[in-house]
């Protein structure tokens, strides 16, 4: 499973969403060297604010407030850049998804349902995604087969890290 990672955050010049530096040289001339290591309200304080997704939302350039706006995209363009490669692979590598298999393997409809889920995200990685059919196949799995809460955040991770969580949800 990956690392849990930080997102993406506005720095204090209104300069486009970064990770955090590990060198940031304020206006004042202050430098701080562990931005990484500060809670989200003690970096609020230092003017850097989270930053959307990039799952969600777009940045622009405001030459009236000389930052970036962030935009929400149109569920037609979360749906394009939705990663479902990334979301299979980190899928594949998690302990829900030996629960799946395991399911798969005792009860035959389980067995249809991940043969079904298996084929639509097939059919998304090769750029032709069934997002209705899709979800319905989600909801049947989480419905009739059984996870524990760190499967179910592992699955959460896999569809934050591929953009999942902007078009479906987990039911």
């Amino acid at each position: 499973m990956t690392e849990l990672q930080r997102g993406n955050y506005i720095p204090p010049n209104g300069a486009y969403p970064q990770n955090l530096p590990n060198y940031w040289k304020f206006e004042d001339g202050t430098v701080r060297t562990d931005l990484q290591t500060l809670s989200d309200g003690e970096l609020e304080l230092l003017g850097w604010l989270p930053a959307q997704s990039q799952h969600t939302h777009k940045y622009e350039w405001n030459s009236e407030t000389n930052s970036f706006d962030a935009i929400e995209l149109d569920e037609d363009e979360k749906k394009k850049i939705v990663n479902y490669k990334l979301f299979w692979s980190m899928l594949i590598d998690t302990s829900a998804y030996s629960s799946i298999k395991s399911a798969a393997s005792q009860s035959l409809l389980a067995n249809t349902l991940v043969t079904e889920f298996i084929a639509l995200i097939s059919d998304a990685k090769n750029g032709d995604a069934n997002v209705e059919k899709i979800q319905e196949s989600l909801n049947q799995i989480l419905l009739n087969i059984s996870f524990t809460d760190e499967e179910l955040a592992e699955i959460q991770e896999s569809f934050t890290q591929s953009g999942m969580f902007a078009v479906y949800t987990l039911q």
